[in-house]
């Protein structure tokens, strides 16, 4: 008898089987609420992250007033030029960070720059987030979501477009952010297509 009731004083002091099931129950709720709220965030972050890159790249590259030619990237670039990616998006992008960040190393190594101090538009330090590659070779620049930038000559308007393909990391999507060089701004496809 005297064991009989130490073990329902025992079950007593623990846990149930049901009410374990509901603490789970409640924290895999709050963990869901949680996930809900910090996911959109996280998202605008990457976003607002990727429109202050297109637009410090942007106003670096624009500088450029013919815009930026492949045959004559080859030639400034010299023995690097074997670098140069086949995929045009990534060329554009390794174009990009040369004439705007390029690190010590490559400044050191381009006929371009042969005999200047190391003086970029952007310091490699301040975009050091979004470069990818080696810092001695041709890098390029990629977004928060790493997908590289694609940049190309707007000849209408005579200025340069920067593309970043977006969360979804799909090309010519509305949730495409671009700079336009036109108006120095960044919006996405979609707000382009409406007329914002």
């Amino acid at each position: 008898m005297r064991m009989h009731s130490n073990m329902r004083r025992a079950g007593a002091a623990g846990f149930t089987l049901i009410e374990l099931m509901i603490v789970i129950a409640i924290i895999a709720t709050l963990v869901a609420v949680l996930a809900l709220a910090i996911i959109p965030w996280l998202s605008k972050s990457e976003e607002q992250a990727t429109r202050s890159l297109l637009s410090t790249t942007g106003a670096a590259v624009s500088q450029q007033k013919s815009g930026l030619d492949m045959a004559k990237f080859r030639k400034d670039v010299g023995t690097l030029s074997g670098q140069i990616d086949s995929d045009p998006k990534l060329a554009s992008s390794q174009m990009m960070v040369f004439y705007a960040a390029p690190s010590a190393a490559v400044w050191q190594e381009a006929p371009l720059y042969k005999g200047r101090q190391h003086a970029p538009e952007i310091a490699p330090e301040q975009v050091q987030d979004n470069l990818r590659g080696d810092a001695n070779g041709l890098q390029h620049f990629v977004d928060n979501w790493e997908t590289p930038l694609w940049y190309r000559w707007d000849k209408a308007t005579k200025s340069a477009v920067i593309q970043s393909a977006g969360p979804d990391r799909e090309w010519e999507t509305d949730d495409d952010l671009v700079y336009m060089g036109s108006s120095g701004s960044v919006k996405t496809r979609e707000e382009l297509k409406a007329g914002k």
